[in-house]
């Protein structure tokens, strides 16, 4: 299937002389802004991608005004007609601010914001900027562009919200794409990019510095877990003809990965980077599986749902390519994982995965959340057996739960009472500083403790059985968590200096990698 806005790869509109710069904050792989360049330049438009500052570990604050001013500079000197940002809830601040700069910059040039914030709580970013783009943004964007260029009214575009002369014009948005393959490859080109950092600017493309590629192969999903951004955009779709869940052709996939492995010089390692990936058909998995050795050849990783961790698909994937498995555990609490999260436990699912990996020998991570205040002690005591149940070895991720807008859980919260509007990002920017779990940031002694115990629960080295009769008698330890506290963030250092030595030999270890980190106030477990 094609659509008038998005023929097949290859093909390119005659040029049209409108400029459009789409400026990402701390995201160098930004997929959204990638896609919407390479649809606008097929249909014609020029675009420009400036990235400010690349995403670094709890350590996101605003850009210095030199970076700023370097920004404003290169929008001067490239004398754009649109002015486009995308970016997640917790940057809504300094989008905000750097909205401000660019506006008083260039008072007639209209700005656009879109992304998951806009998406998820637009009338908190009304007057900010003078549209709004609202869930899939491709066609919506060719439409605004063209009117624009042409001087037609811009005020009825599906998925576009208008915020002129101050009126506002609130569109509904149109039909999900049903086709996937009429999208082009994300934008990875040399010639269009500026990376901005530490008061330098620098015109390439600064993803290729990097040894990993992210690609998607769906859009959508098919669960509704409470705290992820999937239920937004369900709610924002509605019921409609076309399938929430969608995915791309494997030849459309295998032609990305081709131009890629073309084009990157250090590239090692793919990571499919979809929330769930493979939930498709069997002849497309058997398609995937006999063409991805032969033409990309690259170790590749992804993240599959508990249920999906079959010996077939597994051996299947292992003998295409695959070497690295994430999944979710969020909570080893059958409970928490029903009644919070809105997830089936899949417990049994990982345990029985653990033992087949005995043979598989995949390197595994599963990821945790923490600093759930919904949670309770028992909750938290679940995980930590849960941990200690799970063969090793293992890494794993936590991530601290931060409550998005629009979120099924952030609005049940709030009803409750038991959340302040204050703490829902987007007015917080919690994550900026707190995404993935490092242990400098203030907890209860209660919390320290048990994630002094799950992080000890991943490494090979300390004896699962010192760490059962700590949480047997843990009413004592956690009046004295303090040693056991830093003794973890002893064996994450440790753990740490092996992933990189595993990440030097593969080839992974770039500058790039160490600068997101390499921070030892910041360490993350592994």
């Amino acid at each position: 299937m094609t659509a008038p806005w998005a023929p097949e790869q290859g093909w390119t509109a005659p040029p049209r002389a409108f400029h459009v710069a789409l400026v990402a904050l701390y995201s160098v792989e930004n997929a959204g802004l990638r896609y919407l360049s390479a649809a606008l330049r097929r249909a014609g438009f020029q675009t420009t991608l400036v990235f400010l500052r690349d995403w670094v570990n709890n350590r996101l604050e605003m850009p210095s005004e030199e970076d700023l001013k370097l920004t404003l500079e290169i929008l001067t000197q490239k004398k754009v007609d649109l002015i486009g940002l995308g970016f997640i809830s917790s940057l809504h601040g300094m989008v905000r601010e750097l909205t401000r700069r660019i506006r008083t910059e260039f008072p007639g040039t209209p700005v656009i914001w879109g992304g998951i914030h806009v998406t998820s709580a637009p009338e908190d970013c009304l007057h900010q900027a003078d549209y709004l783009c609202l869930g899939e943004g491709e066609a919506a964007l060719i439409d605004l562009c063209t009117r624009l260029h042409e001087g037609l009214p811009t005020t009825d575009i599906p998925n576009i919200w208008a915020c002129r002369n101050g009126e506002i014009q609130r569109n509904p948005v149109r039909p999900l794409i049903p086709d996937l393959d009429v999208l082009p490859w994300p934008d990875t080109d040399d010639f269009n990019k500026y990376y901005i950092e530490n008061g330098r600017v620098r015109v390439e493309e600064p993803w290729k510095r990097t040894a990993e590629y992210r690609i998607y192969l769906s859009r959508g999903c098919p669960y509704n877990c409470s705290y992820c951004y999937v239920s937004i955009l369900r709610d924002l779709y509605g019921k409609q003809k076309t399938p929430f869940y969608r995915h791309r052709s494997v030849e459309h996939v295998l032609g990305e990965l081709e131009r890629v492995r073309e084009t990157f010089p250090r590239l090692a390692r793919v990571k499919i980077d979809d929330d769930t990936s493979f939930a498709f058909p069997e002849p497309w998995i058997a398609e995937f599986c006999e063409k991805y050795p032969r033409r990309i050849g690259v170790p590749f990783e992804c993240l599959l749902i508990p249920p999906m961790l079959d010996e077939k698909l597994l051996t299947r994937l292992k003998a295409a390519g695959l070497v690295r498995v994430q999944t979710g555990i969020e909570t080893g609490s059958a409970e928490e994982s029903r009644t919070i999260h809105n997830r089936t436990p899949g417990n049994q699912a990982i345990l029985k995965f653990g033992e087949l990996n005995r043979k598989l020998k995949l390197s595994v991570v599963y990821d945790v959340i923490v600093d759930n205040p919904s949670a309770t002690e028992e909750m938290k005591a679940e995980t930590a057996r849960f941990l200690l149940e799970i063969p090793r070895p293992y890494d794993i991720y936590f991530y601290s739960l931060n409550f998005f807008p629009g979120t099924t859980l952030t609005r049940r919260l709030l009803a409750e009472g038991t959340l302040h509007p204050d703490q829902v990002e987007g007015r917080n920017s919690k994550a900026c500083q707190q995404f993935r779990v490092s242990m400098d940031w203030p907890r209860s002694p209660e919390d320290k403790f048990y994630l002094a115990l799950y992080c000890l629960a991943s490494k090979s080295f300390i004896p699962k059985s010192w760490i059962l009769r700590i949480l047997e008698n843990r009413t004592s330890w956690k009046r004295h968590w303090k040693p056991l506290f830093w003794l973890a963030w002893l064996t994450n250092l440790i753990k740490m200096g092996g992933v990189a030595l595993r990440y030097l030999r593969d080839g992974e270890l770039t500058w790039f990698k160490i600068r997101q980190y390499g921070d030892i106030r910041k360490l993350i477990s592994q």
